[in-house]
C-alpha cells in the first residue's frame, strides 16, 4: 500500500521543464553556397626560352621572392656573346669621347665625330639586347609566393619556351568564387560581407567582402549551370590555413536586423506548421479551458483546486524566419517576454500543469 500510495503522489507531480524567455537578437539573413577558394596571386612559370636545366636552385614547397631564380638553362653562348657586346661597347665608348675632343679641337669632322658616337650608341644597346637574351635562360619569381610541384623537371632536361614548369602560389589574400542561385541573385550587391569557413574541424574561418558579380549566368566556372551567377568575394588567409583549390562554406550576409528569436530546443512540428509550448499561469488560461467543449470536465476539475499561479503550457502556433545561431528569428505568434519550454516539449500538451526548474512549487 505504501508503494502504490508513492506512485500516486508522483503522478501527481507536475513535469519538471526547462523555459527561456522571447528576447531580441541580431539576426544576419543571407545566402550559403559551397565553394572553390583561389589565391588572388597565383602565377604558372613558363621560360622564356629554350634550353637544357643545368642548374635548380629552389625546392618545391619554397616560399621565394619576386625576382629570384628558380632554374637556369644552359646559357653558355648568350654570356659569351654579352661579355663581348660588353668589351665592343667599352671600345666604342672611347672613341666617341675621342672624336668628340678632336672635333671640338677642329682635328676631325663632324661628320667623323657623329660615325663614332653613332657606334657608341649602337654598342650600348647590343649590350642591354644581350643582357636580356641571357636573363631569359633564368626561370625566376614572377610574385612572392611559394613553389609548387618541381618534379615534372629534373638537371639535364631540354624545356621549351612557354612550356609550364611550375606554379607560384601565394595563399595571403583569397578568393571564394561562389556559384550563387539565380533565384537568389538580385540579393547580392558589391562589398557585402561574406563569411567562410573550412568543411575541416577544426573549421578555419575568415570574412571578406563581394568584389565581382558576373554580368553572365552560368558561364564562369567548371562548376556553374545556366541557373547561377559567378559571384567573387576576396577575404585574408590570416591563419595562412587555406590554400587554392580548397572548398569551403559560404554565407553571403544580405542584410542584418535585430528580431525577436526563440532556441530551436523550443519549436515543435504539426502538419508541417511550428509551434512552441508557452508558458501561462492557471488563473491567465483557466477560463479559456473551461469555455473548451474538448477538454474533458475532470481535467478542468482538477486545474480549477490547483493554486492559480500554477504553470500551465499552451500550445502556440508561430511563424519563423530562417535558423541562424540555433535560434529562429519570430516573424508572429510571439512577443518580447513570453517565456517558452525547451526541454520535454514531446511530454507536453496543450493546457497541461508544469514545474519550471529551478522555481519553486506554486501554493
Amino acid at each position: 500500500m505504501a508503494a502504490c500510495s508513492s506512485q500516486e503522489t508522483t503522478k501527481k507531480q507536475p513535469l519538471t521543464v526547462q523555459t527561456a524567455l522571447v528576447d531580441v537578437g541580431r539576426f544576419a539573413p543571407g545566402i550559403d553556397v559551397i565553394s572553390r577558394i583561389e589565391s588572388t596571386s597565383n602565377v604558372v612559370m613558363r621560360p622564356e626560352a629554350d634550353g637544357r636545366v643545368v642548374r635548380i636552385l629552389a625546392a618545391q614547397g619554397q616560399r621565394v621572392k619576386a625576382g629570384q631564380p628558380i632554374l637556369v638553362l644552359d646559357n653558355i653562348q648568350e654570356a659569351a656573346a654579352l661579355d663581348a657586346s660588353k668589351a665592343e661597347a667599352i671600345k666604342n665608348a672611347v672613341n666617341a669621347q675621342r672624336y668628340i675632343f678632336l672635333n671640338e679641337q677642329g682635328a676631325v669632322s663632324t661628320k667623323d665625330r657623329d660615325f663614332y658616337v653613332t657606334q657608341a650608341i649602337q654598342s650600348r644597346q647590343q649590350v642591354r639586347a644581350n643582357a636580356a637574351t641571357l636573363g631569359y635562360k633564368f626561370v625566376t619569381a614572377p610574385i612572392d609566393g611559394e613553389v609548387g610541384n618541381l618534379d615534372s623537371v629534373k638537371l639535364g632536361d631540354y624545356v621549351h619556351k612557354g612550356q609550364a614548369i611550375t606554379g607560384i602560389v601565394n595563399n595571403s589574400s583569397l578568393w571564394t568564387l561562389m556559384d550563387v542561385p539565380a533565384t537568389q541573385a538580385s540579393q547580392v550587391r558589391l562589398g557585402l560581407p561574406v563569411q567562410v569557413e573550412s568543411q575541416g574541424q577544426p573549421p578555419v574561418r575568415g570574412v571578406g567582402r563581394v568584389v565581382f558579380i558576373s554580368p553572365y549566368y552560368g558561364t564562369n566556372t567548371d562548376q556553374s549551370s545556366p541557373n547561377t551567377v559567378l559571384v567573387k568575394a576576396e577575404f585574408p588567409n590570416l591563419t595562412g590555413i587555406l590554400k587554392t583549390g580548397q572548398y569551403v562554406r559560404n554565407r553571403i550576409i544580405t542584410g542584418i536586423s535585430d528580431q525577436l528569436g526563440v532556441p530551436v530546443q523550443s519549436v515543435m512540428m504539426q502538419a508541417q506548421t511550428p509551434f512552441v509550448y508557452r508558458v501561462l499561469s492557471l488563473r491567465q488560461v483557466l477560463p479559456a479551458i473551461k469555455a473548451n467543449p474538448q477538454v474533458p470536465d475532470t481535467q478542468k476539475q482538477a486545474l480549477e483546486k490547483m493554486p492559480g499561479s500554477t504553470p500551465i503550457v499552451v500550445q502556440t502556433m508561430v511563424k519563423l524566419g530562417v535558423l541562424q545561431n540555433n535560434v529562429y528569428p519570430v516573424l508572429a505568434g510571439l512577443k518580447r517576454g513570453d517565456q517558452v519550454v525547451v526541454s520535454n516539449t514531446a511530454l507536453l500538451r496543450s493546457g497541461m500543469p508544469v514545474r519550471i526548474a529551478g522555481m519553486p512549487p506554486a501554493n
